[in-house]
């Protein structure tokens, strides 16, 4: 392959970097509105009555209110529970009652501040604590969203057979994606009826399918674009869909353009978060490391309503006991209400609350059988041939042992555990090392991608220089990671031609088939691989059609963008542009195909959980300022499966971003909910990780390619963010000599661990 595996420079980087690049905000309108959102002021409450209030002259702007929805008062995603606008029971603070158009952003918001709302209280339950705290004394007063078991072997057996029982709870709160764009969408009505949403999000057939029963449009009535966006990690997927179909009904009922962004006090105050978490984690296991049980309970808070969070669940509980071996396995995974902004996706998807918590456990048994945390592991670590606790048989699972066998070389672990301070009285500073060591499931649950058919094309055309071009159609996104560099890359291998011949342009539902969303590491492990299979069509259709028309019928092979038959040559631009001339433009269109040996019971949960798994290992160094107990990491290195390395420029800055994420939600991020609303809602108060904070990185790839899908890649874009909070708690333990047990932690949550260990 001659692009894939190169580190071709950002295609985007150049328009990014020097300010050229437009976004939703940036981009002109003549004539558009301005839309506000009108909000709750109240967690909990029955809505009785709106009021416009008659001093203020409403000829000026346009009001929408539940009844102005042509179709269903219904968010349709995975649990359809939430309406657009409430108009009932009010589920938390700031939920829509109204929005309101008007020709300034000015003018909109005085406008909302005439409407009164006539609302009787009710009482609240605003947090994971006060869920749990229900849960250990009357569960029957909880609202349950979902729930999800996973049963291997016979648990009781297995606690039988253990030589050692630890039980330990793991607390991890919410979590703001913070992307440097705000959420903003743009709705343009036509003439016939129809609108056109344009603006920023990572799944635009998300938002053109779900809110066609809200509008009540025909598909081809809804057209949905997007514009360049400025980062999303899992922020733009589901959200966009609400804010959607705000701006479609202010548009469909001025019949003007309406414009609708957040400023960054709205946005992190009314967007989705990542779910807070609690489990509880029992195991059992033998004197020589050998684990015999497992018990998880596994809860999220699931916000107001249920979103997206029966698949957070699925992805959470399939991550809470993954990477080892144990034959007697019992998760317990649940959803709860709390009267708080809903929550949603966010890079990791479950996984990083379900590896915080199994990760610190694993820290607990080695210690329990006087074991060292890295020997403890490898003890437990899968091999080929081994299953995971849905009992799906790991045959492409080599990696496994390996990155976590090199991580520990490649830092010397075994030294620098020697070195941790283990919270001696004697050091002005303490030092700790910590390891975790996880995987993470690529692509959709179980069969889920033979469920969904991912569709994507090429259109072979001629750009406006009148030069033939390659045109990527797929729904997939570039929202930061790279999509937009590492997709030609694979196309241009697929069809042996050279990257400058293929270009990437933002998808347009009017324009693309649908490739499914922006999400679940799936996007150059599924879609690359569907755009690789379009390649090689489009290949074999010009080599044909070169046969003919250049080679007198000998086989034509085309590769590095020329088309050969014996001796003779012909370039590709060559036979492009004559194709082009006798046929017009053409698509070519492919369909992802799961492996078919994948099995999966969605019911019971049993079988193959995901096609494949990326493993990854990292290792964390501290220091702790024993006086102000300050955190202070020096050092992460790593070691990471994720299958062929498409760009390895841009893959290791996935891993640094990813991990620079992570950082901030093991040790800065703090946000609670209070009085209904988030304590945090502004970059002056919820605090995330800056370059000065980046400690230095060590990382390496190991390339074990998944077989089944070329060019052989796995997921990335996750796994970063799944393993440093647990290596961070286990440095900390062998620095401090405590075990934290919820992140974030801060010098101030340190302090009081420590105090109260003085004074147990």
């Amino acid at each position: 392959m001659a692009a894939v595996g190169t580190s071709v420079p950002r295609r985007d980087g150049r328009e990014k970097v020097t300010g050229r690049t437009a976004y939703i905000d940036d981009m002109s309108f003549p004539g558009a509105w301005h839309g506000v959102v009108v909000r709750s002021p109240v967690a909990h409450g029955r809505l009785k009555g709106r009021h416009l209030d008659p001093a203020f002259d409403w000829s000026q702007v346009v009001v929408v209110t539940p009844e102005d929805i042509p179709g269903e008062n219904l968010v349709h995603e995975i649990i359809k529970d939430m309406p657009l606008l409430c108009d009932d029971e009010i589920q938390y603070l700031g939920e829509p009652l109204a929005l309101v158009a008007a020709p300034t952003k000015d003018l909109a918001r005085e406008a909302a501040g005439y409407i009164t709302f006539d609302i009787e209280e009710l009482p609240s339950i605003q947090t994971l604590k006060e869920v749990i705290a229900q849960y250990k004394t009357d569960e029957g007063k909880l609202h349950k969203f979902c729930a999800q078991t996973i049963v291997k072997g016979d648990i009781e057996k297995g606690f039988e057979e253990a030589d050692y029982i630890i039980e330990q709870e793991y607390w991890a709160g919410h979590h703001e994606q913070a992307y440097l764009e705000p959420q903003g969408l743009v709705a343009v009505p036509g003439e016939d009826g129809s609108v056109l949403i344009e603006g920023s999000m990572q799944c635009p057939y998300f938002v053109a399918l779900e809110l066609l029963p809200t509008l009540n449009l025909p598909p081809e009535k809804l057209r949905v674009r997007q514009a360049p966006t400025g980062g999303a990690f899992g922020g733009k997927e589901e959200f966009p869909t609400w804010l959607g179909g705000y701006v479609a009904l202010m548009a469909m009922k001025s019949k003007r353009t309406v414009k609708l962004i957040y400023d960054r006090h709205e946005d992190i105050r009314y967007t989705t978060k990542r779910h807070p978490s609690w489990s509880r984690y029992k195991t059992g296991f033998k004197k020589d490391g050998a684990i015999t049980a497992v018990k998880v309970e596994f809860f999220l808070d699931g916000g107001a309503y249920g979103t997206l969070s029966s698949i957070v669940l699925a992805r959470g509980v399939l991550h809470a006991f993954i990477g080892y071996r144990c034959d007697n396995v019992f998760i317990d995974g649940r959803v709860y209400r709390t009267h708080s902004f809903p929550c949603g996706a966010f890079r990791g998807f479950g996984a990083p609350q379900a590896i915080w918590g199994l990760e610190s456990q694993m820290d607990l048994m080695a210690r329990a059988c006087d074991m060292t945390p890295h020997a403890f592991r490898l003890r437990n670590a899968v091999v080929p041939g081994d299953t995971t606790a849905t009992g799906q048989t790991l045959a492409e699972c080599e990696a496994c042992g390996t990155v976590l066998e090199r991580t520990l070389e490649k830092c010397d672990f075994e030294a620098k555990l020697a070195r941790c301070t283990r919270g001696a009285q004697d050091a002005d500073t303490w030092y700790g090392v910590g390891l975790a060591f996880f995987a993470h499931g690529s692509a959709f649950t179980g069969d889920g991608e033979a469920r969904f058919k991912a569709k994507a094309a090429l259109d072979l055309a001629l750009d406006d220089a009148e030069r033939p071009v390659v045109l990527i159609r797929c729904s997939s996104v570039e929202m930061g990671q790279g999509a937009h560099t590492v997709l030609p890359q694979i196309v241009a291998d697929g069809l042996c031609a050279d990257l400058r011949f293929v270009q990437n342009p933002l998808p347009d539902t009017a324009l693309v088939p649908n490739s499914g969303p922006t999400v679940a590491s799936r996007t150059t492990m599924i879609v690359g691989n569907t755009l690789y299979g379009a390649g090689r069509k489009l290949k074999a259709k010009l080599e044909a059609y070169a046969s003919a028309r250049f080679f007198e019928s000998q086989a034509a092979i085309l590769k590095d963008s020329v088309f050969s038959a014996g001796h003779d040559r012909v370039d590709f631009e060559e036979v492009a542009l004559a194709y082009l001339k006798e046929h017009g433009p053409v698509r070519v269109e492919h369909q992802y195909e799961l492996d078919p040996k994948i099995a999966w019971n969605q019911e019971t949960f049993e079988g193959d959980a995901y096609p494949s798994y990326s493993w990854g290992c990292n290792v964390v160094e501290l220091e702790i300022d024993r006086a102000t107990l300050q955190i202070e990491v020096k050092k992460v290195t790593g070691v990471f499966d994720v299958g062929r390395v498409i760009n390895p420029m841009l893959a290791m800055g996935q891993l640094e971003g990813g991990f620079l994420q992570a950082f901030g939600y093991a040790l800065l991020e703090r946000i609670g909910v209070r009085n209904g609303a988030y304590d945090a809602d502004r970059f002056q108060t919820y605090i995330i990780p800056t370059m000065l904070d980046a400690p230095p990185f060590d990382f390496e790839f190991m390339e074990y390619p998944y077989t089944f899908s070329p060019p052989g890649a796995k997921g990335i874009g996750e796994l970063p963010i799944d393993g440093l909070s647990p290596a961070v708690a286990n440095a900390i333990e062998m620095a401090a000599g405590i075990r934290m047990t919820e992140i974030p932690v801060t010098p101030e949550s340190l302090f009081e661990a420590l105090r109260k260990q003085v004074k147990s």
